[in-house]
């Protein structure tokens, strides 16, 4: 029998497995769980230099799975202008004016997190709001979901001439209807991968992201967009043994892609096959966003009754895609904010034949922001994943949304709990960098939601169907729920020790939460050293 080489003893230490969740030491072997319970239970299984940690009555929860999360963003992300705090439209422009002249050899300036209903109540600015600030080098700023970009006029001028070169445009960009020129405005602005952009990536960036997201606890990051081009950013690091956690990836499908990437794919996803490194996903957009018009709906929009949003694909296409990708073997996630959208890639998925399995698809479907209430039953019944992001329902988020969608819908959107009593397998995300990678802040909007009169809203969650979620339900969505997602014997010992309970806390306190230790493969990746003595404890990269 393996003999323990870490012991964890004197915790509070929730398993999220079956009816009795909870045990009080842990012992794990060459990083997999090999016993949870009581110490007498565990003590015993000790090796002659097994490491025996002390948790000192903390609680521990199986590491944080982010099922949905963009971390390759911060390969490119570097010292961007940050506009995460809503700043109105003049606060936008003295930024970027005051980066300009800081940053005098930045080649393009760029910058994230503007929120539309901040700028302007007369709809999206264009690039000549942009020009007064900046008008001798290519400005681009990305919204917040990550959906749009607002540009100035020497960046219209890289991408009309980028479009030459390919031949079509990229971007959904948006044209004045009376002079035909772009505004400045792209609507899926994550597409507008100009060289000039690409410049910028650096591993640095991603090596940070990365200890970041150990910092919050989590252990394994499904990245869901990740250009096949840009894969060896992870690969590079695997290489060098600087992956922290452990990643796994959905390769980007925009419209366009070939089905001769297909190869391309399945040959990627045999160099990444292990537990550290691993794709073998696919990401697909079939509408947009509610904020932009973009998202797919079967009514109209409250504020503008002449629009339902459109498609990225017709049916049919979209249809023959998934049909294709399905064949070739690949997960499928798709992206569908709108009830409409949503119907789309239900009715897709539900068309596959039964040479493979729902629980050998595990295909997803990404946000379902709202739903109609007929295709509820439908995500349990044809085994598909509903994987969303509970921060997205925050008042401070939801502004424009609910602009945009009307009362009715935003009281009935998001519809985490209905999903749950129809036996759905949810999964919860960050979506980061839309919203805060911290899982506690998602976790604190999912069970402290409240209606528009400031009741409590009846799609809560308890604070444990939230954790779950958030670990188990997220490790199924990844399809590693074998070996994550729960402490439990044969798993991966991926664990992380906070600095409270959140069961027995006030749930308006549980983003005061705080992660003290991160362990992956039973090593410590993140430390709070004020707090944690790690001196005998094994390690890895990235320990603070």
């Amino acid at each position: 029998m393996n003999r323990a080489d870490l012991i964890v003893t004197n915790a509070r230490i929730y398993t999220a497995e079956g009816p009795k969740p909870w045990a009080e030491a842990l012992a794990s072997a060459r990083g997999r769980i090999l016993a949870v319970g009581t110490k007498r239970d565990v003590q015993p299984l000790g090796g002659t230099d097994a490491r025996v940690f002390d948790a000192g009555g903390r609680t521990i929860l199986p590491g944080f799975v982010d099922a949905h999360v963009h971390l390759l963003f911060a390969y490119e992300l570097g010292d961007w202008i940050d506009l995460t705090d809503h700043p109105s439209l003049p606060e936008v422009q003295r930024r970027v004016r005051v980066y300009a002249r800081d940053h005098p050899r930045a080649a393009v300036i760029v910058g994230y997190g503007f929120d539309y209903q901040a700028l302007t109540e007369r709809g999206l600015p264009g690039r000549r709001d942009l020009d007064v600030a900046v008008d001798d080098r290519p400005v681009m700023l990305h919204s917040w979901d990550g959906h749009t970009a607002w540009t100035n006029g020497r960046f219209v001028e890289l991408a009309e001439k980028h479009f030459q070169e390919l031949g079509r445009e990229v971007g959904d960009p948006v044209r004045d209807s009376s002079t035909r020129e772009l505004t400045g405005i792209f609507r899926l602005g994550f597409d507008l991968s100009l060289p000039e952009l690409a410049s910028l990536r650096s591993l640095d960036g991603l090596r940070r992201m990365l200890q970041t997201a150990a910092r919050f606890g989590i252990t394994t990051a499904f990245d869901v967009q990740v250009p096949l081009e840009d894969l060896d950013g992870y690969e590079t690091l695997q290489a060098r043994g600087e992956l922290p956690i452990r990643i796994q990836v959905a390769f980007y499908h925009p419209r366009g892609t070939p089905p001769s990437a297909y190869s391309q794919f399945r040959r990627a996803s045999k160099r990444c096959a292990g537990d550290r490194l691993r794709a073998g996903s696919v990401k697909l957009y079939i509408d947009g966003v509610q904020e932009t018009y973009t998202a797919c709906l079967l009514e109209p929009y409250s504020d503008r009754p002449d629009t339902r949003g459109e498609t990225v694909y017709t049916e049919e296409e979209f249809r023959r895609i998934v049909r294709d990708l399905d064949r070739a073997g690949f997960q499928l996630l798709t992206h569908a904010c709108g009830d409409r959208g949503v119907r789309i890639a239900l009715d897709a998925y539900e068309a596959l034949g039964s040479e493979r399995s729902p629980q050998d698809r595990r295909h997803r479907i990404e946000h379902c922001e709202n739903v109609s209430p007929g295709d509820l039953d439908r995500f349990a019944r044809a085994g598909v994943i509903p994987c969303m992001m509970p921060h997205h329902s925050a008042p401070e988020l939801t502004r424009r949304w609910r602009q945009t969608m009307g009362d009715a819908r935003w009281q009935a959107g998001f519809p985490w709990k209905e999903l749950l009593a129809r036996d759905a397998r949810l999964a919860f995300s960050s979506d980061w960098p839309v919203a805060d990678l911290n899982p506690f802040v998602h976790l604190k909007s999912a069970v402290t939601r409240r209606d528009a009169d400031g009741n409590p809203s009846p799609h809560r969650l308890s604070v444990r169907q939230a954790i779950d979620a958030y670990t188990r339900g997220a490790a199924y969505a990844s399809r590693c729920e074998n070996d994550r997602g729960t402490l439990a014997p044969g798993n991966l010992c991926d664990l992380i020790v906070l600095s409270e309970n959140p069961f027995e806390n006030s749930p308006d306190q549980l983003d005061r939460t705080r992660v003290l230790l991160t362990m992956v493969d039973g090593r410590v990746v993140y430390a709070d050293s004020s707090k944690i003595d790690t001196q005998d404890l094994p390690t890895a990269i990235g320990k603070r």
